[in-house]
């Protein structure tokens, strides 16, 4: 169930607009760090779904011989293998991860960018600014084409800068929601 800001005493809004504040500068400058030294970035976050690969690839393990009643959990076990041994690989590997990580990027980038375009040029007769779709759509084509023009060098840093300007958004929004709740305790 929500709970009604209104309902809420001051102190506790107060508190809440603290942690908004702690954790938006947190994410703001993680972003930052990671959109100004992007190659840093990308290696920390490929090591991070390495390890976090692996470890789901084992923890499926185990949890597939638990199924050994049924046919089927060969399969699964095959599937979780595959997941920790690409979590090995990248582990053991770095760069791997993360041009894997980065041609799989492109490929979204790509689709969403055609199937956008599709679906705005689909709507321009049912639905009002539907050139927005469009122009998004081509802008992540777009995207996807530089990337992958430029791939595999882009590999090195686009993981990183990514995930910064992710980062960078979710501490800008936090903040101005820590900024709008102040607003809210002086009235």
């Amino acid at each position: 169930m929500a709970t009604d800001i209104s309902a809420l005493h001051k102190s506790e809004i107060a508190r809440m607009r603290n942690r908004f504040r702690a954790v938006g500068l947190v994410f703001a400058v993680l972003g930052t760090l990671a959109i100004v030294l992007p190659s840093v970035a990308t290696v920390l976050v490929e090591e991070f779904i390495a390890w976090l690969m692996l470890l789901w690839g084992l923890a499926g393990l185990l949890f597939a011989r638990s199924f050994k009643a049924f046919s089927e959990w060969r399969i699964v076990a095959v599937g979780f293998a595959v997941v920790a041994g690409t979590g090995l690989l990248f582990v053991l590997v770095p760069g791997w991860g993360a041009s894997f990580i980065t041609a799989i990027l492109v490929g979204v980038f790509i689709l969403e960018g055609v199937l956008s375009v599709l679906l705005g040029l689909r709507m321009s007769g049912q639905l009002e600014k539907w050139q927005w779709i469009v122009a998004s759509g081509a802008c992540s084509f777009i995207l996807g084409i530089v990337i992958m023009l430029q791939w595999p060098s882009t590999a090195r840093w686009v993981l990183g800068f990514l995930t910064g300007l992710n980062f960078f958004a979710t501490g800008i929004a936090m903040l101005l929601v820590s900024r709008a709740t102040l607003a809210r305790i002086s009235r």
